[in-house]
């Protein structure tokens, strides 16, 4: 609310000075957060950080026993398949070269499989068979454990045999299933025709025992797994604490705000959304409450306040009736009007005493909508016009056709009302009444004149007062004094200018503007 005058100086008003009063739309700003400190009574193994440290510490205790399974479990299975694969390319490199050397420089097979063998670390058993099918060696190098001096015998050839399909067809296994091998040991074969003969190449390597590598390995996943555990507690502990603290903040918040009996609003701009969210949420949740409180405390205190003289009045009548009037029918009937229009200004008196208590603690709302303020002004000043012919009023209306405004129409039915019923009480000895709406700019223009005696600019910030009324012609005014305060609680709603412009001994200007579509 800014006033265009300076108001505090006081002075008496000369006849022709004009005065105004304008009223703008207020914009709060957000007090600072309000801060206590920690809140430290929530149970511990209920609250919000502890079951985020717990889920972060499960979390890498089910990463961990994963990579213990994979290592102890799957690996030993891959270990084996790697070996073999290993296997299958040295053999087949060394079938390539051993045909080669056969067919083109054959001296030179000794020294091939001698080197072969030593380079690569594996067993090398090249054989025929006899016709009882045993096998006869023709050459070997056994730099490796492994080898089986003499050739190949028993199971073990058995075994051998039954893996050559085809000729020229290799093949790799490993001997873990095989009762009559002690040693384990990863076996290449292939089975090739020389000068008519059926030559067969055997390879072989000592698969190291998984027993040792798992050993190493337990004892590397026992480390490893020590060092996550300690980092995991710390950083699940840290952002646990991080994460939860926002929400405790808010808890405790929340409760010195209810302790101390006020409320400031809360921070609803913090880099957590859902904090914000539920900060939001909180506001509206207090905000609603503390209307709520406000409107039943303003609808007892107004309500006690006016309902004093009606109830008099119609006491004092009715008691008159029964003592004194009862057996005049003329004054029982003076009487009995005199409660009838007590009763009809104490329900007028109710409803806007309950309208106005709902406009001030934010229990009634505005819908703004399109509407046709044009024609709802000639409706309302028409409902007016029968005071012409009872009471001698008169009604000048000027008022600009195609005035489209967003605005909640009920309730600036009830506004243009109240400055109507107002201007009636205050106007002059003419009983003459003015409406003008006009366009100004991007906004709608509404003029409620009178001509009555005007006002000072003490008598344009109180008439805004509830109860206030005017000494002047105070013997002619109808009314609760609160219809100005309605006025202004509609359009505080509304957010738009308003306000009243008065010059001493010509009348009282009452205003307001809305926005044009």
């Amino acid at each position: 609310m800014e006033n265009v005058e300076d108001n505090s100086v006081k002075k008496e008003d000369k006849p022709g000075e004009m005065h105004e009063l304008v009223f703008s739309p207020e914009k709060k700003a957000l007090p600072a957060p309000f801060v206590l400190e920690r809140y430290h009574r929530i149970p511990r193994f209920r609250s919000i950080r502890f079951n985020l440290w717990l889920t972060f510490v499960f979390m890498t205790i089910a990463m961990l026993a994963i990579m213990w399974l994979y290592e102890l479990v799957f690996y030993s299975t891959l270990y084996v398949s790697f070996q073999e694969n290993e296997m299958m390319e040295s053999g087949n490199e060394f079938a390539r070269g051993y045909v080669s050397y056969s067919i083109e420089d054959s001296d030179k097979l000794d020294g091939y499989i001698e080197d072969y063998a030593t380079e690569n670390g594996v067993n090398i058993v090249v054989f025929t068979l006899d016709d009882e099918g045993n096998s006869i060696v023709k050459y070997g190098a056994t730099p490796n454990v492994g080898a089986v001096p003499g050739g190949l015998e028993g199971e073990l050839l058995e075994y051998y045999l039954g893996k050559l399909s085809e000729p020229n067809e290799s093949f790799v296994s490993n001997t873990t299933n095989i009762d009559s091998v002690t040693s384990e040991m990863v076996i290449y074969g292939f089975r090739t025709l020389i000068d008519r003969e059926d030559i067969y190449l055997y390879m072989s390597t000592s698969l190291p025992s998984f027993g040792q590598a798992r050993s190493t390995l337990v004892g590397q996943l026992a480390v490893i797994t020590a060092v996550c555990l300690v980092i995991s507690v710390f950083v699940a502990y840290m952002g646990s604490g991080f994460a939860a603290r926002p929400m405790r903040e808010l808890t405790v918040k929340v409760i010195g705000n209810s302790r101390e009996g006020k409320r400031e609003p809360l921070e609803t701009n913090t880099p957590l959304a859902e904090i914000n969210e539920l900060s939001t949420a909180f506001n509206k949740a207090f905000d609603d409450v503390e209307n709520n409180n406000r409107f039943r405390r303003d609808l007892l205190a107004n309500v006690s306040h006016d309902m004093k003289t009606p109830l008099t009045m119609i006491r004092a009548y009715s008691e008159m009736i029964r003592d004194i009037s009862g057996g005049n029918k003329e004054k029982a009937t003076r009487h009995a009007q005199v409660i009838i229009d007590e009763t009809n200004r104490l329900t007028s008196l109710i409803n806007e005493v309950v309208e106005l208590s709902k406009l001030e603690s934010g229990v009634m709302n505005i819908t703004p909508h399109e509407v046709d303020l044009s024609e709802k002004l000639n409706a309302t000043v028409d409902k007016f016009r029968i005071m012409e012919e009872t009471k001698g009023y008169t009604f000048e209306s000027e008022i600009e056709d195609g005035l489209e405004v967003v605005a909640d129409g009920d309730r600036i039915d009830r506004v243009v009302y109240n400055l109507i019923g107002n201007a009636m009480n205050y106007t002059g000895e003419d009983k003459t009444v003015r409406v003008r709406a006009y366009r100004k700019d991007q906004l709608a223009r509404v003029e409620i004149l009178d001509s009555g005696k005007g006002m000072t600019k003490e008598e344009m910030e109180a008439v805004w007062d509830k109860y206030y009324r005017l000494a002047q012609d105070k013997r002619r005014v109808v009314g609760s004094g609160l219809g100005l305060s309605i006025v202004k609680s509609i359009l505080d709603l509304h957010q738009v200018n308003y306000g009243v412009a008065s010059e001493k001994g010509n009348g009282s200007n009452f205003w307001f503007e809305l926005p044009l579509l």
